[in-house]
């Protein structure tokens, strides 16, 4: 579906936060108050008023998927797949679509992110009169924009991948839906930055239809500062 209109009314736009201070907020009063990941993982929506199409989604490609069995990057992620699978087609999807020559390209790209979010969850979360394909597109399109500072440090191949990636959980949320956080930490110096920082991004899922799917992507609230040493440490998981 292509979103096309001519006028839209003036109103208060919808956010995805990449911020990892908001972020961490969200996440303290979302666990605070028994709320799952679907608040916790830092999608924050601002309130709509009196509009019904969002101008920034002029002309875009607008998609309706549907949670089931897909295969990208050589990994079927089926009911069998695991969180860390999903969590290592969505950061190579995000490399592609980061890097993509074209507009094809970063299609192709974002076709894959969407067939693997959690459309069912992400559409719980939609408190605004954003239209629900308009609302995943909100969301699923800042997937790569908020880790884009880090693809040169994401694993190229699911060997790579399975040594890195670190599973918390899974656990279940007030509302009864399975969820899980997979980690990941990225090397500052790789990237050009920070030295002494260390981040972690994290790749928020949940069980949508019997697959595990991509919620959110953000940062971990915890950051840390490696002082003089500079070699990864490995990251807690759940025990």
């Amino acid at each position: 579906m292509i979103l096309k209109h001519h006028k839209t009314p003036k109103c208060v736009r919808t956010r995805v936060l990449a911020d990892s201070s908001d972020a961490a907020r969200l996440r303290h009063h979302a666990r605070a108050f028994g709320v799952g990941v679907g608040l916790a993982v830092g999608i924050v929506v601002m309130s709509v008023s009196g509009c019904q199409r969002d101008v920034r989604l002029a002309d875009k490609k607008l998609r309706n998927p549907t949670v089931r069995a897909v295969t990208a990057y050589e990994i079927t992620l089926d009911a069998q797949a695991t969180p860390e699978q999903v969590a290592y087609v969505v950061l190579r999807a995000a490399v592609d679509d980061f890097r993509a020559p074209n507009d094809q390209a970063r299609e192709k790209a974002l076709d894959i992110q969407f067939d693997i979010c959690a459309a069912n969850e992400i559409q719980r979360l939609n408190t605004t009169s954003l239209q629900p394909e308009e609302w995943l597109y909100e969301v699923v399109n800042h997937w790569t924009p908020t880790v884009s500072h880090y693809v040169d440090d994401f694993p190229r191949t699911w060997t790579e991948a399975h040594e890195r990636l670190v599973l918390r959980g899974p656990t279940e949320s007030t509302e009864g839906v399975e969820e899980c956080e997979v980690l990941i930490e990225v090397d500052n110096v790789k990237v050009g930055r920070d030295p002494n920082a260390r981040v972690v991004i994290v790749i928020w899922l949940a069980k949508d239809n019997g697959f595990w799917r991509v919620v959110h992507l953000g940062f971990d609230a915890q950051r840390q500062d490696r002082g003089a040493d500079p070699s990864r440490r490995k990251i807690a998981s759940s025990p």
